[in-house]
C-alpha cells in the first residue's frame, strides 16, 4: 500500500487516540499517550521508509503528535507542567531501554533464530544513534515547545495562530536536530538535507493536524 496512505491512516488512529484517552481519563489520558508515542517514536525510527522519493525514518507520526498532545497538557496546566512531564519522559525512555537491551543479551534458544538476531541487532551502533538522537531531540524541543506555544497562546489567545506557529518553528528545529544527531558522518550532507527536509514536511502536516484534537480537548470538561 502506498506510503502516504498508511501514514494518513496512523495519523488517523493518533488523533482518534488522544482524543478519547483525553475524554476518558483527561490529563492523565494525555501523559499515558505521550509515554505510548514516545516509545513507539523511538523504535520505530530505526526503520526508513521512502516518501515521494525521499527517505526518512518511521516513527515521525507518533514523534510529532507528541507536541499537540502536550499542547493540551499546557493549555490545561500551564507551562510549568512541561518539566514533570519531560522527567516522567526520561525515566520512561531509560526504563524501556534497559529492559530491552538486558532482553538481548540474553542466550538465543533454536527457535526463531532469525527473529532473535534481528532484536539483537536493534542494539547495533548505527541503531543506537538513531534512539539517541529520537530521545534528545523530543526531550529538548518539547521544552522548547512549552515555552513557545505558552508565549503565543498568551500573546495572540488564539490556539489555531498558537499551534500553527509553534509548529512551524519547532517542527523545523525537530527535523534539522533529529537528522544531524542521526547521521552526521554516516550519510552525505546533500542526504541528510534532503531527510531534513521530507521529515519536515511530514512534520509540519502531523502537527497541524493536531490542532483538532487541541480544540476537541478546549471544549471538553
Amino acid at each position: 500500500m502506498n506510503s502516504i496512505i498508511l501514514l494518513s491512516i496512523e495519523l488517523l488512529i493518533c488523533l482518534v487516540t488522544t482524543i478519547i484517552l483525553y475524554i476518558k481519563y483527561k490529563e492523565e489520558g494525555i501523559y499515558s499517550y505521550i509515554i505510548i508515542a514516545f516509545i513507539l517514536s523511538s523504535i520505530m525510527s530505526l526503520k526508513t521508509i521512502n516518501i515521494l522519493n525521499f527517505d526518512t525514518n518511521l516513527g515521525i507520526v507518533p514523534f510529532v503528535s507528541i507536541f499537540p498532545a502536550a499542547n493540551i497538557l499546557i493549555q490545561k496546566k500551564g507551562p510549568e507542567d512541561q518539566k514533570n512531564l519531560i522527567m516522567i519522559l526520561l525515566s520512561a525512555s531509560l526504563t524501556a531501554f534497559i529492559i530491552m537491551y538486558l532482553g538481548s543479551k540474553l542466550n538465543n534458544s533454536d527457535i526463531n533464530l532469525f527473529t532473535s538476531a534481528s532484536y539483537d541487532n536493534l542494539f547495533s551502533i548505527d541503531n543506537l544513534r538513531l534512539f539517541f538522537a529520537n530521545i534528545v531531540t523530543i526531550l529538548y524541543t518539547l521544552l522548547l515547545n512549552s515555552k513557545l506555544y505558552a508565549y503565543l497562546k498568551k500573546t495572540q489567545n488564539n490556539i489555531l495562530v498558537s499551534n500553527l506557529f509553534s509548529s512551524i518553528i519547532i517542527n523545523f528545529l525537530a527535523s534539522i536536530l533529529f537528522c544531524i544527531i542521526g547521521y552526521t558522518f554516516i550519510k552525505e550532507p546533500i542526504d541528510i538535507i534532503k531527510f531534513i527536509m521530507i521529515r519536515y514536511l511530514v512534520s509540519l502536516i502531523v502537527g497541524l493536524s493536531g490542532t483538532i484534537s487541541i480544540y476537541i480537548s478546549k471544549y471538553i470538561k
